[in-house]
């Protein structure tokens, strides 16, 4: 171990326990050692004033004989770890031993001094005691300040953690909300590009049903068009298994129909079907599914459409988006459809000459018009 000199003490002034019976080894450490070592002394001549000391005043270390008039000044070893755990301990005695140097160890002394012994030897074994003492209180100081960084620095991880985890749902809900936006414009996109060859009101409400049978599957589907009057009358149905009888008819234009331009969009499945439908409609949709949507114009209810199909095959959530995105547009399509009915007259050819007959004329084939002439579905 290099030279230890008493500059590397004097940054602080530590307080040393002294702890002996003979009046000649207080003077010592008063007149000579303490000085030496630039220490505040503090005495005890027993091990009951030592430990009153202890339990009053800070102490950095003690240094005591073993042979005290009421007991083994070992034993304050114990409450010098219990009250002051980086305090140092120097033991002496006037009749030294191997066991008792190894209990005196074992205790936690640092150093044990055999009397007699000069000023100088005492003054050097209390430097090395402080010193280790000195470096004991420099490591706990930076031991306690790198548990408060970790403190802090586990604090702002739980902090930032948040924050990712906040950040992570709005990107989630962001993209979620993206996903649904694309997916809207995707089924207009799909369904203006459907029905744009649509020629008149028939074929409109044929590409509607075809379209709407490819992306929820196979169901019951009806058209109801509305008149000035707000009746409902049937434009079209697609049977897939139950016919459009004319009891049904009748009692949905009644009750579910009538319903769903109040409520704009229903939705009812076998559970609900007590509580809402007629017994007329109960007859025939007993244990369906049943979707049904108002289809308005600028406020103006043009039609309903009704879909419904066995429970046990009911539909989901994407099946109510795509109704429901292509409600607007098919309502749209109808306003134009109509009106152009509403205005068109007889063909006039732009040349003057007579229109074909119908011997001349080729009809085009529509391929909506599947269901009407009892084909296998395209797709």
């Amino acid at each position: 171990m290099p030279a230890i000199s008493s500059k590397t003490l004097n940054k602080f002034r530590p307080r040393m326990l002294v702890v002996d019976d003979e009046p000649g080894m207080i003077d010592l450490f008063r007149d000579l050692v303490a000085k030496a070592v630039n220490c505040q002394p503090v005495f005890a001549s027993n091990l009951s004033d030592a430990r009153a000391v202890m339990a009053q005043q800070g102490v950095d270390l003690v240094v005591a004989d073993v042979n005290l008039p009421d007991g083994d000044g070992t034993s304050l070893l114990e409450e010098l770890n219990r009250r002051h755990p980086l305090a140092a301990a120097v033991m002496m005695s006037g009749d030294p031993s191997v066991d008792r140097t190894i209990s005196a160890m074992r205790g936690g002394a640092m150093d044990f001094l055999p009397k007699p012994f000069s000023p100088d030897q005492m003054a050097e074994r209390i430097r090395k005691a402080l010193l280790a003492h000195r470096l004991k209180r420099i490591q706990e100081t930076r031991f306690r300040k790198l548990k408060e960084t970790c403190k802090k620095l586990n604090e702002a991880r739980r902090t930032i953690s948040k924050k990712v985890d906040l950040l992570c749902n709005d990107l989630i809900t962001a993209y979620g909300e993206l996903s649904r936006s694309l997916e809207t414009v995707r089924l207009q996109e799909g369904y203006g590009q459907f029905i744009a060859k649509a020629n008149g009101l028939e074929q409109l409400l044929c590409h509607t049903m075809d379209w709407l049978l490819r992306q929820v599957g196979y169901c019951n589907i009806g058209i109801w068009l509305a008149s000035a009057e707000h009746e409902l009358q049937l434009g079209a149905f697609m049977k897939y298994t139950i016919a459009a009888e004319p009891p049904l008819m009748e009692a949905m234009q009644k009750n579910l129909l009538k319903l769903t331009m109040r409520r704009g969009f229903v939705r009812l499945g076998a559970a609900d079907l007590k509580a809402t439908l007629t017994p007329g409609e109960l007859k025939y949709l007993a244990e369906q599914d049943i979707l049904a949507i108002n289809c308005t114009y600028l406020g103006e209810s043009l039609a309903v459409m009704a879909m419904f199909r066995d429970h046990h095959t009911p539909f989901s959530n994407d099946d109510v988006a795509a109704l429901k995105t292509m409600s607007p547009l098919f309502a749209l399509s109808l306003a134009r459809a109509v009106k152009m009915n509403e205005g068109e007259g007889p063909d006039e050819p732009p040349d003057g000459n007579p229109p074909p007959t119908n011997e001349n004329k080729q009809k085009k084939k529509d391929p909506a018009d599947w269901w009407k002439n009892g084909e296998t579905p395209p797709f």
